[in-house]
């Protein structure tokens, strides 16, 4: 009896071997298929892709080349000049012409002294003179200074009254 339970049990496990070989069988078959179909997806994705790809870069060049034929059309024909930035322009010439007022009239109202003037001021050379010896900043200086009478007597609206007190001191 023993053995013929051995054998029903040998014989049950065989079959569940059988049916478990079966099943993986099955579920290979059924993963070879899955894995096919997504291969297949896979390579159609990858040709939609590399067709679009296509299209997108012959609109690309359709456009590059429709901008290089307007390009052409307004491209300015100019020889190589540098010194033409600093050139008048045609316009200015002509207006130049037309109205050739320029420098015939003063623009603005000068309001200050010319540098001849500054330069022929005795005051100044005094000063200077001086300076280079190191005497501007003593009372001998000072005294000096007072001392020299301007070109042209100033204004008497031109004369301040603030310090009056500290020349007699």
């Amino acid at each position: 009896m023993k053995e013929t339970k051995d054998r029903e049990y040998q014989r049950k496990i065989e079959e569940m071997q059988a049916k478990q070989e079966k099943l993986q069988k099955n579920k290979l078959a059924a993963g070879k298929k899955r894995v096919g179909y997504r291969h297949d997806l896979h390579n159609q994705k990858l040709e939609e892709q590399a067709a679009a790809d296509a299209a997108r870069m012959e609109e690309e060049e359709k456009r590059r080349e429709q901008l290089d034929k307007l390009a052409a059309t307004v491209a300015v024909d100019v020889p190589y000049d540098p010194l033409r930035v600093l050139k008048d322009t045609e316009s200015t010439v002509s207006r130049m012409k037309e109205t050739d007022y320029i420098g015939k009239f003063q623009l603005f109202k000068i309001v200050g002294y010319e540098d001849d003037a500054i330069q022929g001021d005795m005051r100044l050379k005094v000063e200077k003179a001086l300076r280079n010896a190191g005497l501007v900043n003593t009372d001998y200086g000072r005294q000096i200074m007072k001392s020299i009478k301007p070109p042209a007597e100033p204004r008497k609206d031109m004369v301040s009254t603030v310090f009056k007190n500290e020349d007699k001191t």
